[in-house]
């Protein structure tokens, strides 16, 4: 299945797209407010001025333009009088306007607000008319609704700058929070990686809710792993155990046979038999074995390892094995007599069951009479014995379970191998296998050796 985008990424994008689309929805929804506001108190004072102006005594012989009064420019402030204008009629006739009211048109018997020209043209008005019959007075108060315009802009704009100044500061937050949020995922993700394979303990609930699913069903998963692999240990132990018994007997069986009077061809077959006996009981062996080592974790009774004695007892072991192969097993110290070789803290008896089979995997497939090495030095064990030479791809291979290289005809199950493995993992040893040149002839050598992070 295809990696989807991170969740923290998909968030970022998410607010990148949605943060400027609700700026611009809130800046529009302010202006329309603002507008409104604006509107109303702007219609509210034309009002109010309309009524002082209805009830201001004028003198029909004033001027009919007034001016504004000199006034030091320092103490105008922000007057503006192209932004509105007044005018007033008597008996529809115009006696009073300012500059800007001169232009406002005369309506008869209309009272109220009316607009004149679009609120996007730079002269829209927005005029207010007031009326006295008893006076026959008629005034009209105007404003700039482009300047409406300008104001309510100017205010979105203050808004929007601000809110554009804040911006780096906003965006670094988002990324802040989003990492904040998404930190018990990474903290998930780094507890899973650092998990040992074969570690089934339930994860910790200490986590946000919406991480809950995902722990519950994990922990689910663990406890039915757990379960089946017990089950699977449980079928390899008793398995192994009930086919012991027949197989012995089975084995009695035929070196009773041999004994009685037969001819080459039903003994060549009952040896035959014989042979696939013992691989049944070898197999068994280390099928027992691996049901041991499967639920292990760290060797269960650690002491200082006394490589001496060890070798000694897998040696004699295997010794049988070696005589009928007319092989000779010879071992060589490279330490002190004060020293210890391979100095680890380990289970004495794995790393008995380790050498052996490492001896006994050397002996069978050597050719006869071959003389088998076993080198102890400071930091590595190493088993050599001499074969042809194999390919690298089978050299990687001859760990996994089951697997025998073609061409083999001797006793073997293909678990010897695993199981030299399992045991150097477990006491955190790396096993290489290697082909090396000894002079006359060539060899496969088997060694062990602390592992690098042992050794740092």
């Amino acid at each position: 299945m295809k990696p989807t985008t991170a969740i923290s990424k998909r968030l970022l994008i998410y607010l990148s797209f949605t943060l400027p689309l609700l700026w611009i929805f809130t800046a529009i929804i302010s202006a329309l407010a603002v507008m409104h506001e604006i509107n109303e108190a702007g219609d509210t004072q034309m009002s109010q001025l309309a009524q002082r102006l209805m009830h201001t005594p004028i003198n029909p012989n004033t001027s009919l333009y007034p001016t504004l009064p000199s006034i030091p420019a320092s103490q105008r402030g922000l007057i503006d009088s192209k932004e509105s204008g007044y005018a007033i009629w008597y008996q529809g006739q115009l006696i009073h306007a300012d500059k800007m009211g001169k232009n406002i048109p005369y309506l008869n018997n209309y009272q109220g607000f009316i607009n004149d020209g679009k609120w996007w043209q730079r002269r829209g008005w927005r005029i207010f008319y007031l009326e006295n019959p008893s006076l026959q007075l008629k005034v009209a108060v105007s404003f700039s609704k482009h300047e409406r315009l300008q104001t309510v802009l100017r205010a979105v704009w203050s808004q929007l700058a601000v809110s554009i100044l804040a911006l780096p500061l906003l965006l670094w937050l988002i990324v802040w929070a989003v990492k904040r949020g998404t930190r018990p995922l990474s903290e998930l993700a780094q507890t899973l990686s650092q998990r040992k394979p074969n570690s089934v303990t339930p994860l910790s609930n200490a986590t946000p809710t919406e991480i809950q699913p995902i722990i519950n069903s994990l922990n689910d998963l663990f406890q039915r792993i757990e379960q089946t692999h017990a089950r699977e240990l449980r079928f390899t132990a008793d398995a192994a155990h009930e086919l012991r018994s027949p197989l012995t007997a089975l084995k009695v069986q035929t070196e009773v046979l041999t004994l009685t009077d037969l001819n080459d061809q039903q003994l060549f077959r009952v040896r035959h038999i014989q042979n696939s006996i013992d691989r049944s009981v070898h197999l068994v062996d280390q099928l027992l074995i691996l049901s041991r080592l499967d639920p292990l974790s760290v060797p269960p009774y650690p002491t200082l390892v006394n490589w001496i004695e060890i070798t000694n007892e897998a040696i004699e072991n295997v010794q049988l094995l070696a005589r009928e192969r007319h092989c000779r097993i010879q071992r060589q110290c490279l330490v002190t007599i004060n020293a210890h070789a391979l100095p680890i803290l380990g289970d004495s008896a794995l790393l008995t069951i380790l050498i052996r089979n490492l001896i006994d995997n050397a002996v069978r497939y050597s050719p006869s009479g071959s003389i088998i090495t076993v080198t102890l030095a400071a930091n590595y064990l190493s088993i050599t014995n001499p074969s042809r030479k194999m390919m690298n791809e089978k050299l990687k291979r001859l760990g996994e379970r089951f697997y025998r290289p073609a061409g083999q005809d001797s006793v073997g199950s293909g678990l010897g191998l695993s199981i030299v493995e399992s045991i150097a993992k477990l006491h955190g040893l790396d096993m290489q296998i290697t082909n090396t040149d000894n002079m006359q002839n060539k060899s496969i050598e088997f060694q062990v050796k602390l592992s690098h992070a042992q050794q740092r």
